[in-house]
């Protein structure tokens, strides 16, 4: 154990209401308090907003419809409406499809969301503090947060606020604040992690109905013993613009080899082929320690 030295932390600035997370739950919150009237910070890790749907590369809404009565309706509407809209403004929205054969998604491009997003705060008067990192509470008593400390360039700061809303994804300030929380199933498990990326070059005539042959291509591969996939079925769906896929057919795991290996499975096809060279993937592998 290493015993930090006492220090004074210099205070960021005092809020109203302090949002940890710049995910679609943190910007939802952000513009709500600030239309109630509420002087609001918006508190982000990165340099962009977004969360798992930029940072990880997810690039699709999945959870906006659900299936009524037999019938896919859009349900969630609100700020979720008006952050599309912008999105669609800009050109990066795709129409609602189907995946997996149950549930409906709409896929967008990064860039967009980004600008999307950063506009849609600007307008609700909203301060963003980017790059910085969420690290320790401070209690007012057992019940009230103080200050939330964060990890900046400028070194450790704290900001404060009447009501710190956690949308960091992890549960991360709740936790600091002693509230109880259970991780996993009832047996420990956790959903598991996985990585995306995009291919660009991508022939859409060629391509066809990705999503339905690869899967299909998959289970004759298992089926004959020359292959074992993570998953029994791949996410493969084009962008914005049909030439940019997003592809999703990997399990990642705890050992770094074991994660390495299978992603590598869903890119040397597409780096064999140089009208389909791999576009990016996130800057974090897409999970959450799942705090409940």
């Amino acid at each position: 154990m290493i015993e930090e030295p006492a220090r004074q932390v210099p205070i960021y600035g005092e809020y109203e209401v302090a949002v940890l997370g710049g995910g679609p739950a943190g910007i939802a919150a952000a513009v709500a308090a600030a239309r109630a009237g509420r002087r609001t910070l918006l508190i982000e890790r990165y340099g962009f907003l977004g969360g798992m749907g930029t940072a990880a590369g997810v690039t699709n809404f999945c959870g906006l419809h659900a299936n009524v009565h037999g019938e896919m309706r859009r349900l969630v509407q609100g700020v979720a409406s008006e952050l599309l809209s912008r999105i669609d403004r800009l050109g990066g929205l795709n129409a609602p499809h189907l995946v997996l054969g149950k549930i409906l998604a709409q896929a967008y491009d990064t860039s967009a969301y980004k600008i999307a997003a950063d506009d849609l705060l600007a307008s609700h008067k909203v301060d963003i503090l980017f790059h910085a990192l969420g690290a320790a509470v401070v209690m007012a008593d057992d019940k009230r947060i103080n200050a939330l400390m964060v990890e900046t360039k400028a070194g450790r700061q704290a900001v404060r606020a009447n009501i710190f809303i956690d949308c960091s994804g992890d549960g991360d300030l709740a936790a600091w604040a002693g509230a109880p929380y259970e991780i996993g199933d009832d047996q420990g498990h956790l959903l598991y992690p996985s990585m995306m990326f995009r291919l660009n070059g991508v022939d859409p005539q060629k391509a066809g109905e990705a999503w339905r042959t690869i899967p299909a291509l998959m289970e004759k591969a298992e089926a004959a013993g020359t292959h074992k996939f993570p998953r029994k079925a791949a996410i493969v769906r084009p962008q914005r613009h049909d030439v940019e896929w997003r592809v999703n057919f990997t399990q990642a795991c705890a050992q770094g080899w074991r994660r390495r290996q299978r992603a590598r499975a869903g890119r040397d096809d597409a780096r064999r082929d140089r009208r389909a060279p791999p576009g990016d993937r996130g800057v974090r592998i897409p999970a959450h320690r799942a705090r409940v």
